[in-house]
């Protein structure tokens, strides 16, 4: 059995075109146009705003248990 780990917490705006990436716990990013944000960098995802303007490239790795 396996897990994904998180690696990059990393989203990208499709109104503006700007990626983001939260680095740490609560390292809270609008994008420039603030259409979107995340937030607690490899602890945990939040996200919000408008979620139809988010594309995710998050990077993840397996976890053998």
């Amino acid at each position: 059995m396996s897990e994904r780990k998180l690696l990059r917490n990393v989203v990208r705006c499709l109104k503006c075109n700007t990626v983001i990436e939260s680095k740490h716990r609560h390292d809270f990013v609008w994008c420039e146009c603030k259409a979107i944000f995340t937030d607690g960098g490899i602890n945990y995802i939040k996200r919000g705003g408008d979620l139809e303007a988010m594309v995710d490239l998050s990077e993840y790795s397996e976890v053998e248990q």
